[in-house]
């Protein structure tokens, strides 16, 4: 049995102190030999590039295992070209 784990989009996210973090998010795929898949919060793997892992708590809002809570950066449009 293999597993397949794939990279999404990393996002950017900052403490109320302002320190940047990047999270980087995986999807680790479905078995197709399971009837029953696995509930979403054990599909997603998030953690920060120093591999630290970081707890999804909605609405743009992370937790890491100290307790210090982050919030999601909005992404920055690029400029059209011209």
């Amino acid at each position: 049995m293999a597993i397949s784990i794939r990279r999404l989009s990393d996002v950017l996210a900052s403490t109320e102190s302002g320190r940047l973090y990047r999270i980087e998010v995986f999807l680790q795929a479905d078995d197709p030999g399971t009837v029953d898949p696995p509930p979403p919060a054990t599909r997603y793997i998030l953690r920060t590039s120093e591999g630290e892992r970081v707890i999804a708590l909605g609405d743009k809002r992370y937790r890491l295992k100290s307790g210090e809570v982050l919030t999601a950066l909005a992404p920055q449009q690029a400029s059209p070209p011209g």
